[in-house]
């Protein structure tokens, strides 16, 4: 987020993601942290893991489903081939045929089934190892943001303090004392902000006077 998104509208109420802000702040006046580039490649590498993949469980069904027919119709040409034996029935005989073809058939779709089924299980293997991946990368790119922002609060938080005890109407000693219109005025008076901030607090005279102080364009209200 850019220090515009923390402090565009200040009113009574505001509550500040504060360290976010400070390092927004710092961010706006060019400050960069000693791990920049050590954090975009994390993320980068972060961004490039592989999506989760669904679970093998549907292949397995599916080959389950394929064995329970081939057991069902292995049955039914038992059974055409015990009539067949006792009648001699020609008719018996074509049907036995396309019984014998058809199980044929299933045999050739489980044997499809267990080729799926074991793409899917190491495709669920990959996925597990990507995962393990992204859990390390993520851990690696919250590291390094926590250092970054530490570093950024530590270049702004003496002209924040500075800032905030000095915001008119404001009684903070300190930026760390301040309450949350006091926190984002002074937050803009020693950042950087282009776009106008809506004032919605009594602390300044006039839009003039607030533009003064905070060096940043204001609609007053």
């Amino acid at each position: 987020m850019s220090l515009y998104d923390h402090v565009a509208v200040i009113a009574p109420g505001l509550s500040l993601d504060r360290r976010a802000a400070l390092a927004a702040a710092a961010r706006s006046r060019g400050a960069t942290a000693s791990v920049n580039a050590e954090l975009g490649a994390a993320r980068e590498r972060l961004a490039a893991v592989g999506e989760p993949v669904p679970s093998p469980a549907t292949a397995r069904r599916r080959l389950a489903e394929a064995e329970a027919g081939i057991e069902r119709q292995r049955e039914r040409v038992a059974t055409l081939r015990g009539r067949l034996a006792e009648a001699g029935d020609e008719s018996l005989e074509t049907e036995y045929r396309q019984a014998v073809r058809e199980l044929s058939e299933l045999e050739t779709e489980r044997t499809a089934a267990e080729e799926r089924l074991e793409r899917a299980r190491e495709r669920a293997r990959e996925a597990r190892d990507a995962r393990e991946r992204r859990l390390r990368l993520q851990d690696r790119v919250d590291n390094l943001e926590r250092t970054a922002r530490a570093e950024l609060i530590k270049a702004v938080r003496p002209a924040a303090d500075g800032a905030a005890a000095s915001v008119p109407g404001g009684e903070a000693a300190s930026f760390g004392d301040a309450g949350g219109v006091t926190a984002a005025l002074a937050l803009v008076r020693v950042g950087v902000v282009r776009a106008p901030v809506v004032l919605a607090c009594r602390r300044f005279a006039d839009a003039a006077s607030a533009e003064a102080w905070l060096e940043s364009p204001v609609i007053r209200l």
